[in-house]
């Protein structure tokens, strides 16, 4: 199995470079006292200075006139036009009353922890990417309700097809998803801070179907309801339609990766479902690798797709609730809320090197149980799961060679996701 998952890995880098000029395998990474071998790997949030390269790449700007969504909208179309590349919002309070679509290869910079974009109500989206090469970078982009809630439907960023877009060194809290990605466009999210995003159903920090091709590294999560939730490219009028989700006829399988972020507890929202997921539907790829998970009631919940899960600590798992067991990795099938979705199940996925730190009572409990317990893993319906090199008998089915899982490069300075 684990021959056949490097050979898969390598094989998926080498086609996918060929096809989309998005992928390559992930270098190795170099030991360095300074570099932390899990969580993230630099300072996180818009307080963090730019370097002086990027000062001076970023120096030709246009500035935002006014705090509305129209001024800033009114700022990135006359910088598209006279072809400068950056608008910067100056500190202060920005309020939405509408979306702002950001044209393409346009950089969005705030002064920090003091440019503050709010929406106005619980219905605004505060921006949609236009564009190809959109980055948004020292920004605070916030809602005001980041409690648990049923009618907050505000987005922060929305990205559908585009490609290369990048959200780094942002704060965003308060919306129903403070990211959403799908139709089968490709961005990063890199050191983040991403919190009390509350709302009952949905709460996302990171939102990744359709397609999309998404790297989340270096980043903080806390008090999401999901700090990241997947699915596919699914129909979703074929459930009445049909009695069952169906998937999109060609459309590309989703996949991300979670890599060197830091998770923390989410016993604010309601039930504390876990923190990084793939629903029902998530027939595609993925990878957690290299963090740090502390508190949580519930680590990693897969329900669909195949991927690797390596070299994470899971430590003092806990919950605010009195009925639910605390878990660090689940592996099973499920439906998309009691609806059946063609094809899904989780299978050939990697489980290996990951530590746990702190009292579990079971190593590797069963799926379902009356009683409470605080277990490693917990492993259901589900097909070839492979936990620290043993194959779990329970889970062996004849699948052919497990899907290739390709590994995107961490985006350069030139803007571009491989």
């Amino acid at each position: 199995m684990t021959g056949v998952w490097r050979l898969a890995i390598a094989c998926a880098a080498t086609v996918a470079v060929i096809a989309l000029g998005l992928l390559a395998a992930r270098p190795e990474r170099k030991a360095a006292a300074s570099v932390p071998a899990v969580g993230p790997r630099g300072p996180v949030g818009p307080a963090v200075p730019l370097e002086a390269a990027q000062q001076q790449r970023l120096a030709t700007r246009r500035s935002v006139e006014g705090h509305t969504a129209a001024d800033i909208q009114a700022a990135c179309e006359r910088a598209s036009r006279d072809g400068v590349r950056v608008v910067l919002l100056p500190a202060g309070q920005y309020v939405f009353e509408t979306t702002v679509r950001v044209p393409g290869g346009l950089t969005l910079l705030g002064e920090g922890a003091g440019t503050i974009l709010r929406a106005r109500d619980k219905t605004t989206h505060l921006f949609a990417v236009a564009g190809d090469e959109v980055r948004f970078t020292r920004l605070r982009l916030e809602r005001a309700d980041t409690n648990r809630n049923e009618d907050n439907d505000t987005h922060g960023i929305v990205v559908g097809e585009q490609k290369n877009v990048r959200i780094d060194h942002c704060e965003l809290l308060g919306f129903s998803f403070a990211t959403r990605f799908s139709g089968e466009g490709s961005a990063q999210v890199d050191h983040c801070s991403i919190h009390h995003n509350l709302r009952d159903g949905l709460g996302y920090g990171v939102a990744v179907y359709s397609g999309a091709y998404v790297l989340v590294t270096d980043n903080r999560f806390s008090q999401n309801r999901h700090s990241l939730a997947s699915n596919g490219a699914l129909d979703w009028s074929s459930g009445e339609r049909l009695g069952k989700y169906t998937h999109i006829a060609g459309a590309r399988k989703t996949h991300w990766e979670f890599v060197h972020n830091r998770v923390g507890s989410n016993d604010l929202s309601t039930y504390e479902p876990c923190a990084v997921d793939t629903h029902p539907g998530m027939d595609g790829t993925f990878v957690v690798e290299s963090n740090i998970f502390e508190n949580p009631r519930h680590g990693v919940g897969i329900r669909d797709g195949s991927g690797i899960i390596r070299g994470n600590v899971f430590r003092n798992l806990r919950t605010a609730t009195d009925f639910r067991s605390t878990v660090a990795i689940s592996i099973s099938y499920d439906k998309h809320n009691g609806i059946p979705v063609e094809g899904a199940m989780p299978h050939d996925i990697e489980v290996t090197e990951n530590t746990f730190v702190g009292p579990f009572e079971s190593g590797l409990a069963p799926a379902s149980g009356e009683h409470k317990v605080s277990a490693k893993y917990q492993v259901g319906e589900a097909e070839n799961i492979t936990i620290d090199g043993k194959l779990l008998p329970e889970t062996r089915q004849d699948r052919g060679a497990p899907p290739p899982v390709p590994r995107l490069h961490e985006m350069p300075e030139d803007g571009t996701l491989r």
